[in-house]
């Protein structure tokens, strides 16, 4: 091969790197949040530097994951507690593992790895699909879980936990929305307890402009509207800046290998922003629209 043509294949190498690039940055540029919100001083302030993150199914943890990792790098201790229930639980035991990786990663204080079916014996055919609130009951074991949420605030004492949204649960996923709804449910009563620890509630969710540009064509998201009744995720208060946590975040994304098909629809070309954003509420006012954690692509 003569040196003319090893100098034009690396010239046509160069500019197809240089056009993807620019591609890639248009597409995320296009998909982006465009509300700014206020930087959250909550975190920074607070004396008691326990977090807890709760969550269905431990990717759903990537949404706080600069956060989180912020957090630790500041000196917080972090428990991490999930759940593995019937359903492909053939994937269970590699799940654990790349969680146990994503520990390493973010210097987790903790992880819990709960083998605990959320939904009552799996019956649900499609256990991703929406389910009105009111159905939860039948086909949930919230008090079982509710319990478990309990035992775990008293056991690690945080000032802050760390989950997805109430309302939609990212985009429609009913075990979302029911750890979370248990998380609240949890604090509304531990609040009435003298020493209660929690003081925030920290939800991972989109703000209205990545709602309509990441999950508008998305089955579940589009279901959920309809059966929840609402617009979107709750919207945010605060962002914290995450710049020097962007690299552990996308570390964390990458660490989910088995879940990189289902990723992909949440988070476009597993992409990482430099802010996270978060709705923030004083301990005694848990509602059902409280505290919403945004993470920007």
């Amino acid at each position: 091969m003569s040196k003319t043509t090893i100098t034009r294949s690396s010239i046509f190498l160069f500019v197809l790197i240089i056009t993807f690039g620019a591609w890639h940055l248009t597409f995320l540029s296009q998909l982006k949040g465009t509300e700014v919100f206020p930087p959250d001083v909550f975190l920074e302030d607070v004396q008691n530097k326990t977090a807890l993150v709760i969550v269905a199914h431990d990717d759903d943890a990537i949404g706080c994951a600069g956060t989180i990792s912020k957090l630790t790098k500041a000196g917080w201790n972090v428990h991490f507690l999930t759940f593995y229930g019937n359903y492909r639980q053939e994937d269970n035991e590699l799940r654990k593992r790349e969680v146990k990786h994503v520990s390493e990663i973010q210097g987790l204080a903790s992880i819990d790895l709960i083998d605990f079916s959320i939904q009552r014996n799996d019956t649900l055919a499609d256990p991703w699909k929406p389910i009105p609130y009111n159905q939860f009951q039948e086909y949930m074991h919230v008090d079982s879980l509710r319990n478990i949420i309990v035992q775990a605030i008293d056991k690690y004492k945080p000032s802050v936990v760390f989950s997805l949204d109430n309302i939609i649960g990212g985009y429609g996923h009913p075990e979302h929305v029911c750890v979370s709804q248990s998380i609240l449910d949890a604090c509304e009563e531990g609040k009435l307890t003298e020493g209660f620890s929690v003081q925030r509630v920290y939800q991972a969710v989109f703000p209205k402009t990545l709602n309509e540009n990441v999950l508008k064509d998305n089955p579940a998201f589009i279901a959920a509207k309809k059966i929840y009744q609402a617009e979107g995720s709750p919207q945010p208060t605060v962002e914290v800046d995450i710049f020097e946590s962007s690299s552990e975040k996308k570390q964390v994304m990458m660490a989910f290998n088995s879940q990189k098909r289902n990723l992909r629809k949440i988070w476009p070309l597993l992409s990482v922003s430099t802010l996270d954003i978060f709705q923030s509420f004083q301990q005694g006012v848990f509602s059902r629209y409280s505290n919403s954690i945004i993470t920007l692509l």
